[in-house]
C-alpha cells in the first residue's frame, strides 16, 4: 500500500509538472501566434490541460476498466465546472464577458447533455464517438474563425520561430503521459485495497488527480486578475474533454456505460452546468455565494458516490 501511494502521488506530480511545461510556453507561443488569451486558452491550454483527462481514461480503457474511463471524464468535467470553479470565486468574484456568456456556457451545457442522450442506452459505441466529434468541430471552427480574425487585426509582429519552446512543450506532453500511467496502475491497486469499485475509482481518484492542472491553471489567472482565462479554461476544458475525448475514445474501443452514470453522475452534471450558466449570466458576475452553492453541489456529488444514491430516469 506504501509503495501504491508513493507512485501515485509520483505521478500526479509529473502530470502537475508535465502540465506547468507545456502551459509556461504557451505565452511564448501566442505572442509568435498573434492571437488574444482567451482564444489561446480555448484553443491551446483547454486542449493541454484535458490530456491527463485523455491519457488516464485511455490506459483505464486499455487495461479492462471502461467504467472508470467513463466515470474520470464525468467526475472530472464535474470537479473542474463546481469545485475548481467555486473555489475560485470564493477567492475572488469573476467578472464574466460576453463571449463566455453567450458561446461557451452554451457549448459546455450541450457537450453534457448529448454525452448523457448517447450514454443512455448504456455503450458509447463508435458511431456515438462519431458523434462527439462531429459536434466539437463547430465550436472548433467558431473559435479558429475568431482567431484568424485577431491575426488579421493584430498589429504586432510575429515573435521568433519558438524552435525550444516546442520541444519543451513535447517534453510535458511526455511527462503528461507517463504520470497518466502511473495515477492508472498504482491508483488502481490503492484503490482496489481499500476495496474500491472501477466506477468509484473513476469519479474519484482519477477525476480529482486529472483535475489538478485546471485548478492550477484556473487560480493563478484569478490571483492575474484574469477572468477570462479563469472560465475561459474551465468551460473550454469540460467541452473538450466531453465530446472531443470522450468522442476519441469511443472511436479507439467502445465504452460501456455504467447505469449510475446515466442515472446519477451524468444528470448532476447537466444540473452543475445550468446552474452555472444562470450565475454568470445574471448580473455578469460569479459571486461567493454562488460559488459556495457550486461547492456544496461537488460535495453532494462525492457524498453520492459513497452513499450509492442515484436518481431515477425513464
Amino acid at each position: 500500500m506504501t509503495w501504491s501511494i508513493l507512485c501515485f502521488a509520483l505521478g500526479i506530480a509529473l502530470l502537475w509538472a508535465g502540465t506547468e511545461t507545456v502551459l509556461s510556453r504557451v505565452p511564448k507561443l501566442a505572442a509568435w501566434l498573434r492571437v488574444s488569451p482567451l482564444v489561446v486558452t480555448i484553443m491551446l491550454v483547454a486542449v493541454i490541460t484535458s490530456l491527463p483527462e485523455f491519457c488516464v481514461s485511455l490506459f483505464a480503457s486499455l487495461r479492462g476498466q471502461p467504467a472508470a474511463a467513463v466515470g474520470n471524464i464525468v467526475g472530472s468535467n464535474f470537479v473542474t465546472l463546481t469545485f475548481v470553479a467555486g473555489l475560485c470565486a470564493l477567492w475572488r468574484p469573476i467578472v464574466v464577458g460576453p463571449t463566455l456568456r453567450e458561446r461557451e456556457s452554451s457549448w459546455m451545457i450541450l457537450s453534457a447533455a448529448l454525452l448523457l442522450v448517447l450514454a443512455m442506452d448504456g455503450t458509447l459505441s463508435r458511431t456515438d464517438g462519431l458523434l462527439l466529434l462531429a459536434a466539437y468541430f463547430p465550436y472548433f471552427r467558431s473559435t479558429l474563425a475568431e482567431a484568424r480574425k485577431q491575426r488579421q487585426d493584430s498589429t504586432a509582429a510575429a515573435g521568433p520561430h519558438p524552435g525550444l519552446d516546442v520541444f519543451l512543450f513535447l517534453v510535458g506532453v511526455g511527462m503528461v503521459v507517463l504520470g497518466s500511467s502511473w495515477i492508472v496502475e498504482y491508483g488502481s491497486a490503492m484503490a482496489r485495497q481499500l476495496g474500491m469499485n472501477d466506477l468509484l475509482i473513476g469519479v474519484t481518484f482519477y477525476a480529482f488527480g486529472t483535475s489538478l492542472p485546471e485548478l492550477a491553471i484556473a487560480l493563478g489567472a484569478v490571483l492575474r486578475h484574469q477572468a477570462d482565462i479563469t472560465l475561459g479554461e474551465i468551460y473550454a476544458s469540460n467541452i473538450f474533454t466531453g465530446l472531443a475525448v470522450a468522442g476519441a475514445l469511443c472511436l479507439i474501443r467502445p465504452l460501456p456505460v455504467a447505469p449510475l452514470i446515466v442515472q446519477r453522475d451524468l444528470p448532476m452534471l447537466v444540473v452543475a452546468g445550468v446552474l452555472l450558466q444562470m450565475f454568470v449570466t445574471t448580473g455578469g458576475r460569479f459571486v461567493r455565494a454562488e460559488a459556495a452553492a457550486m461547492v456544496a453541489i461537488f460535495a453532494l456529488f462525492l457524498a453520492a458516490q459513497f452513499m450509492g444514491f442515484s436518481l431515477s430516469l425513464p
